[in-house]
């Protein structure tokens, strides 16, 4: 006769064991059970299946040259605007715009009235807005300074007269550079302060000297991950055409 090993709970019999096991796999059942939708990554407000079912996705345009530009007609233009139209054509849906300023697009988000703000924005600024999710950061831009002496690269410009666009905010990093910011492009000139893409545009070459960096995101609600991958799986495929989309809308 063969004996089991008794233990402090009693000997251990084949029917223990059946009871042990359905236990476990009732428990792993009824977990399962309780989570009504296992497919990650999932949206808490449902944005995707929403704008996929009313064929429709609404849009905060915020403006911001070349990201977004309003003209005559009031639909948007620009390389993020021109992006929105081909993701919704990729989509199948509709776009309705809505044209508000920057913080207007952002803090709208956590209401669920807007799906996707777009207007040249910043990670850092997008981070801050209760309610908005940036997206990974799909380009980078650099803002140098240029100069037309192609063989002139110093990185030392004091007293030295630099343009600055007067759309662009670099004076005071220009000054810092010891450099004197002046809002005219003359012919006289050799230094320029412009984003790294507009180099070419204007027949310049890199110094040594970047002023800023901007990591720049669109932005949907928080909560909404699965919405927010298909928006990015997007723009990554787009990612290689940012410069020449950049270059089609420069001043």
């Amino acid at each position: 006769m063969t004996h089991r090993e008794a233990t402090p709970y009693g000997t251990p019999g084949v029917g223990s064991l059946t009871r042990l096991m359905t236990a476990m796999i009732l428990a792993v059942v009824s977990l399962l059970t309780a989570c009504d939708d296992m497919r990650f990554p999932r949206d808490v407000e449902g944005t995707l299946e929403t704008v996929l079912s009313d064929k429709e996705m609404t849009v905060a345009a915020s403006e911001n040259p070349p990201w977004v530009v309003f003209g005559d007609s009031g639909s948007p233009q620009g390389v993020e605007a021109d992006l929105t139209r081909a993701f919704a054509e990729e989509l199948g849906v509709a776009i309705n715009w809505k044209r508000l300023g920057a913080f207007s697009a952002l803090a709208g988000l956590e209401t669920g009235d807007i799906d996707l703000a777009i207007g040249g924005f910043a990670r850092k600024d997008v981070t801050t807005v209760t309610g908005a999710a940036p997206s990974f950061v799909y380009f980078e831009e650099a803002f140098v300074i240029g100069t037309r002496t192609k063989e002139d690269r110093t990185d030392s410009f004091e007293d030295q007269q630099v343009f600055v666009p007067s759309h662009l905010p670099l004076a005071a990093l220009v000054e810092d550079e010891g450099g004197i910011p002046v809002n005219q492009w003359t012919d006289d000139l050799t230094l320029a302060a412009v984003p790294h893409w507009q180099l070419e545009v204007n027949n310049l070459a890199a110094t040594e000297t970047t002023l800023h960096r901007t990591e720049h995101v669109i932005a949907v609600q928080q909560g909404e991950n699965a919405w927010l991958m298909r928006i990015e799986g997007f723009f990554r495929r787009e990612m290689g055409t940012m410069g020449a989309r950049l270059r089609a809308y420069a001043p």
